[in-house]
């Protein structure tokens, strides 16, 4: 969904900022942004959250809901030659339905997100940001990650965030980051608090450290991105993507070593997972108005017990205009019972671990 749903400045929707309107304060062109989606979601079964005496527990036992799945606003002042100092902030709030658990579990869990539920509605995004010279800027404030799937969902081609997303990105932190571009490559460095952000197994780090990089060669946009937690997780990504025009694709393989704070004495220390994403754009080809999002992922959360998880999502959307759109999806998830444990019905408490998730959704959107 290239046309509408991409990201201004680190930020939000930078093709929505086509249709975004500029307002004038104190002397200063200020661009509004945001959107609005709702829908609906059916779910098969859920992810269970373990509570205090070990024990899983439903968070919800409806398999159907009708949600307001983003509402979002905000405020953008890019800092130029005549203004180095400029600013980027978003007030919103949203839904993080993701292929392997709703957003239920992520909000009403463990506590997964420590910045807070998303659906409180509050600046979800925020930093200014300082350009000395030319090429050169920094960034602080509440910052997103470089990499990966985005918070709010019409901000992604699908509307389940992927399983890459839940186990190998931060997401979201307080921190402060240095961004160059050398022409040839653009790199960046950061030092953030990561206990803002989305984790692993509900345990938080205090520092962390984020570094990359990004070049074109030939028609391969690459990415090279590492984030370190003290007492945490050690992630490395390497991030691929090209457009053929009527075919975009992308490929995203994720290496992550936990710390001993976080590593389970049964367990092994390493994981990693591989994502493939794939646009069959007919918009872009101007055959229709019709997109055909596709994400294949791998992911081995264990070798010691042959853990793996796969999942398979495609979104057939529907954009009649270039910000407004409306999509049905299809998300599976298949693991093995050691991976993730699941709901036991109160009447049936020894019924076995399921193996598999399905999702079926729908939803309308409109970006400004």
């Amino acid at each position: 969904m290239k046309k509408v749903l991409s990201l201004a400045a680190a930020g939000i929707l930078a093709a929505g900022a086509a249709q975004a309107g500029n307002i004038t304060v104190a002397n200063s062109d200020i661009t509004l942004y945001g959107g609005v989606s709702a829908g609906y979601e059916w779910n098969n079964n859920d992810l269970a959250v373990e509570d205090s005496n070990n024990k899983y527990y439903s968070v919800t036992n409806n398999k159907d809901h009708f949600r307001v799945n983003t509402f979002a606003v905000g405020l953008m002042k890019k800092a130029d030659e005549n203004s180095p100092i400029g600013f980027n902030a978003a007030f919103a709030s949203f839904q993080v339905p993701t292929v392997i658990a709703s957003t239920d579990v992520v909000n009403e869990g463990n506590g997964l997100i420590g910045y807070g539920k998303t659906t409180d509605f509050k600046p979800w995004l925020g930093y200014v940001t300082i350009a000395p010279i030319q090429g050169l800027s920094i960034d602080a404030g509440l910052l997103w990650s470089k990499y990966g799937e985005r918070p709010l969902t019409i901000l992604n081609p699908n509307i389940n965030r992927g399983a890459l997303f839940v186990l190998f990105n931060p997401v979201l932190f307080a921190g402060a980051r240095v961004n160059y571009d050398a022409g040839i490559a653009k790199v960046y460095i950061g030092y953030n608090d990561p206990s803002q952000g989305l984790t692993l197994a509900g345990k938080r780090a205090k520092d962390g450290i984020e570094a990359g990089a990004t070049l074109n060669v030939e028609n391969v946009k690459v990415g090279l991105h590492t984030y370190n937690e003290a007492a945490g997780r050690d992630i490395y990504t390497l991030c691929l993507k090209s457009d053929f025009g009527i075919l975009k694709g992308g490929l995203q393989f994720s290496y992550l070593h936990k710390d001993d704070s976080i590593k389970d004495k049964d367990s092994d220390n390493n994981m990693y997972g591989v994502g493939l994403n794939f646009n069959i754009d007919l918009l872009d080809a101007q055959i229709a108005d019709v997109t055909f999002p596709i994400r294949i992922e791998y992911v081995n959360t264990d070798d010691k017990k042959d853990d793996t998880l796969w999942t398979f999502t495609i979104t057939p959307t529907w954009k009649p205009t270039k910000n407004t759109f409306a999509r049905v999806e299809l998300a599976y998830a298949k693991w093995n019972n050691h991976f993730v444990k699941v709901d036991k019905s109160s009447d049936n408490l020894n019924a076995p671990n399921k193996d598999t998730r399905l999702n079926l959704a729908f939803e309308a959107g409109f970006l400004f």
